[in-house]
């Protein structure tokens, strides 16, 4: 499996222009940066939304 890094602010405006305001003002204190796609999967658990359904609300990808 390949590890894929973001940096926090890129996906901190994904989850904003995704909608999901309060989610992202969270990633914002406690993910750290760069931070990689699994620790983002295992962030998104309790909000209930996987990075698959997060990537299809932008548009298809992350």
């Amino acid at each position: 499996m390949v590890t894929v890094e973001y940096t926090r602010d890129h996906f901190v405006v994904m989850l904003r222009k995704a909608g999901l305001a309060e989610v992202a003002d969270e990633a914002e204190r406690v993910l750290p940066d760069p931070v990689e796609d699994r620790r983002i999967a295992a962030f998104l658990v309790p909000y209930g939304i996987t990075l698959d359904q997060l990537a299809s609300r932008m548009g298809g990808t992350l």
